[in-house]
């Protein structure tokens, strides 16, 4: 009986905390987008200031920029030491080598195809 008991308050103390961790995921989540939409509602490119070319430029330039590619570099080496290791995960490695492929091949994959398509 005892442990009846025990399972049912166990599984009613499980649900209450899934259902208090989804409840203060939604509010996080309702917390980030209020914050992006103030913090946009600052910036002069979003408040429609600056033409949407100088927008997407500022954002190309934010993701191929000196800090992210300093941070691919450093993702580079962290892939080198855990190789030195012997922890490095071949998953995780081609991960981090095909994003950083992506992010700063995008302009010359993006010219490829719309040479391909004229």
């Amino acid at each position: 009986m005892q442990i009846q008991n025990f399972y049912h308050t166990a599984k009613t103390a499980l649900a209450a905390n899934h259902r208090a961790k989804a409840q203060a995921n939604r509010r996080s989540l309702a917390f980030m987008a209020a914050l992006v939409l103030g913090a946009f509602a600052f910036m002069p490119e979003m408040a429609l200031a600056a033409p949407w070319d100088g927008v997407a430029n500022s954002v190309l330039t934010i993701f191929t920029g000196g800090l992210t590619r300093t941070i691919a570099i450093i993702a580079v080496i962290a892939c080198g030491i855990a190789a030195l290791a012997g922890r490095l995960s071949w998953d995780w490695a081609i991960k981090i080598i095909v994003g950083i492929m992506l992010i700063f091949g995008s302009a010359a994959i993006v010219n490829f195809f719309i040479a391909a398509a004229s």
